[in-house]
């Protein structure tokens, strides 16, 4: 049988994916799982292609119908159900030399203009083995027999992966969601008397945004890389010397923390991607 020209076969596919319903939809974005349905089917597409063609023509085709090209530039997120699915299906785990982190994404959308984002995304960050949360894992790590030799620096890869990894996730749902106000951190919320749902706690951590403050009083002071073991000095010992070099940053931090919570919407504007640290274990 005579083989049809590599021009001709690429045109009748493209005019057949042009005229299904599933692209269609596809490219009005109503459902991000549509992305899914439609890169399965050309990857279908090209391996029935191959076996009638031979690798220069399949080579030729693979650059007309680039499938992740497609997904990026057909993607569009424009619901809270779709930015779930979308970060379930795009990001839902990461794996470490230590610890493996499951991402169980739960997403709000803000109609109030008492809050400063339209979006906010909740990793509730699962670990395997269990444990706390990373950094928990992460002290742990440090104190194994076993791996005093690495330890500092096995810590200091996983804790760059699992930024990295948010970094990625963050930006491209900033690109996804142009003008709008995004909050991203894994956080934990509970009761001290869960059974009667008195005296709530939270804990945050990880925490970024792509907004920021017009206009602030106060100035955020990165803590030292010791302040955890600084913190539990002063529990142990309030007289130590070593706290009272941190006190007055430690007033600019709350106070800074303290006002940030009360921005309302139009008390700030969008910028890039940065990580929010005075977010995180407020």
């Amino acid at each position: 049988m005579k083989k049809l020209s590599l021009s001709l076969v690429t045109s009748s596919i493209l005019l057949s994916m042009l005229l299904t319903p599933v692209h269609t939809e596809t490219v009005q974005a109503k459902e991000v799982e549509n992305t899914v349905d439609l890169t399965k089917k050309l990857n279908k597409i090209k391996k029935n292609f191959k076996k009638q063609t031979n690798n220069d023509e399949t080579n030729e085709l693979d650059k007309v119908i680039d499938t992740k090209e497609i997904d990026t530039k057909i993607t569009k997120i424009e619901s809270v159900g779709q930015l779930r699915t979308y970060l379930a299906e795009n990001y839902p785990e990461l794996k470490t030399d230590i610890i493996t982190v499951k991402f169980n994404y739960s997403v709000g959308e803000n109609n109030s203009m008492d809050l400063p984002y339209d979006f906010s995304i909740n990793y509730n960050m699962e670990l395997s083995p269990w444990d706390l949360n990373f950094e928990a894992a992460m002290e742990k790590h440090l104190r194994l027999i076993d791996h005093q030799d690495t330890a500092k620096e096995d810590v200091a890869k996983a804790r760059k992966q699992l930024y990295d990894f948010i970094e990625t996730m963050a930006k491209d749902i900033i690109e996804k969601l142009p003008n709008k106000k995004i909050i991203g951190q894994d956080r934990d919320d509970w009761y001290r008397y869960p059974n009667l749902k008195i005296d709530p706690r939270s804990r945050t951590s990880h925490s970024w945004t792509n907004y920021e403050p017009i206009n602030m009083k106060y100035v955020w002071i990165d803590r030292p890389e010791d302040y955890n073991q600084v913190m539990r000095d002063n529990i142990q010992n309030p007289f130590s010397p070593i706290v009272i070099q941190y006190t007055r940053d430690e007033q600019q931090r709350i106070y800074y923390a303290g006002e940030w919570i009360s921005l309302k919407y139009n008390d700030v504007k969008l910028t890039d991607f940065s990580w929010r640290k005075h977010l995180d274990e407020y």
